[in-house]
């Protein structure tokens, strides 16, 4: 099909002409020949051993907190041990750029700045929710300007707070429990077992695609050839940053596949794993359903 291309140059509507943004690209000579960016990007992947901890528990208290307080908690909700569960993430010192990633964190957060509430005023929750997620934002915008090595390599992220509250001792951390470690401990092992097996998926069967490719500046389209930039395979460049939609997305094809290596026994664990996730996430959203009940009790509208 001939004619002129065009390319969105605004998110709401507006067009640019393909030859203008992209012109004749780089001569063709100048393409890399070695890899910069992974063709499974890490958050896809299980946590590396030095931040499995963190993705553990973050993981954990993000979803907890969505569980309890989104739309809007229940009256014998223990918003208390809420708030600490939140003051955890303002005050974590083992965050990394690589853990924000692997809970993705920013979307998680934002959940969280909806909580509906009469009275917000003894905790707070909706403005250090709001706070949370606009350091974190900015710690992305941050890391999104670095090179693919700098981006590749974890990088330590301070905490939103250095400064505990007066009711806090010196030192103090989050004590999930015996039971919700344990639970924690095992959500995120029916996580990396799920992983394991899109892994394999990606790597023999179809690997994942990138949503898009972002510029690094306006003049990565005359540093790239034309044909890369057509093709779309922009993993041999710095010059564009792979756009990745989440893994809860990505996974999807993935995760009907059906591994040809196992032995019946073996497809039989994974199918019973994934069958104890669903089960989870079920739970989870009777958990949601129960707090959106209650928002529409209150004269709450049009809750989500």
């Amino acid at each position: 099909m001939s004619g002129t291309k065009y390319v969105v140059d605004r998110i709401f509507g507006g067009t640019a002409s393909y030859d203008s943004i992209v012109g004749p690209g780089a001569p063709a000579t100048s393409s890399q020949h070695e890899r910069v960016w992974p063709e499974i990007p890490l958050e896809y992947r299980p946590p590396a051993p030095e931040i499995e901890n963190a993705v553990k528990e973050v993981t954990y208290i993000l979803g907890y907190l969505q569980r309890v307080l989104t739309p809007t908690p229940l009256p014998n909700d223990d918003l208390q041990l809420m708030s600490d569960y939140l003051l955890s993430l303002e005050t974590r010192n083992d965050l990394t750029a690589h853990v924000l990633q692997q809970v993705d964190a920013r979307t998680n957060i934002r959940a969280l700045t909806r909580i509906l509430l009469k009275d917000d005023t003894t905790y707070e929750f909706k403005s250090r929710a709001t706070a949370l997620a606009k350091h974190w934002n900015g710690i992305e915008l941050l890391i999104s300007k670095i090179t693919p090595e700098e981006i590749l390599a974890d990088r330590p992220v301070a905490p939103l707070k250095t400064e505990l509250p007066d009711d806090k001792p010196a030192g103090w951390q989050l004590d999930l429990g015996e039971a919700r470690t344990a639970e924690a401990a095992r959500q995120l092992e029916l996580l990396n077992i799920e992983k394991n097996r899109c892994i394999k998926y990606w790597t023999t069967v179809k690997p994942p695609k990138p949503m898009g490719w972002a510029p690094a500046d306006g003049d990565a389209w005359k540093k790239v050839p034309r044909a890369d930039l057509e093709n779309g395979d922009l993993f041999f460049t710095p010059y564009f940053k792979p756009i990745w939609e989440s893994y809860n997305m990505a996974h999807m094809d993935a995760s009907f596949w059906t591994d040809p290596d196992n032995t019946a026994e073996e497809e039989e664990e994974y199918q019973k794993n994934r069958s104890e996730k669903h089960q989870s996430t079920m739970f989870s959203l009777e958990m949601r359903k129960a707090r959106k009940d209650h928002a529409t009790s209150l004269g709450y509208e049009r809750v989500f």
